[in-house]
């Protein structure tokens, strides 16, 4: 049976459920091991592809993981066992600076207290594509599962 596509309530409901943080924990990896540290991020809907605009800083262990392999995981808690997301995907960093201005300004207009990061002269944004999502709202509902399956340039 094939991957089937997320109904638009479906992308509402985890729509809003990832605009509730400004701060996710990304993971990836390295030849020398996995690597995980928090970042801030927005959101964004672009068709039925959630992304996730994320900032790091270049040369840094993270950025690193990201170049050698795409594929990354993220987490977003508020500390309540009864509640959080997670998901995987596969993350790219945005050379260009024009459109780097612009994500950047996505995450500080989500996110205020990302401006220092963002100003930072080695700060670089990341999109992350979302490939799987599981939202947690409490243990006594199923969770919002979603299957976006890879994005295009990944298949």
């Amino acid at each position: 049976m094939g991957r089937m596509s997320p109904t638009r309530a479906d992308l509402d409901r985890a729509l809003w459920a990832l605009r509730g943080y400004e701060i996710t924990t990304l993971a990836t990896t390295l030849p020398a091991g996995p690597h995980a540290a928090g970042v801030f991020f927005a959101t964004v809907l672009e068709g039925e592809r959630i992304r996730l605009v994320l900032t790091v800083f270049r040369e840094t262990r993270l950025h690193r993981g990201i170049v050698a392999d795409p594929r990354v995981a993220f987490m977003c808690s508020p500390g309540n066992p009864s509640r959080w997301i997670q998901g995987t995907g596969w993350a790219h960093p945005v050379e260009d600076p024009e459109r780097r201005t612009e994500l950047l300004d996505r995450i500080v207009a989500h996110a205020p207290a990302a401006r220092p990061f963002i100003e930072a002269p080695n700060s670089l944004p990341v999109l992350l594509d979302v490939v799987e999502l599981k939202i947690v709202e409490d243990l006594l509902s199923p969770p919002l599962l979603l299957d976006l399956g890879p994005p295009a340039e990944a298949a």
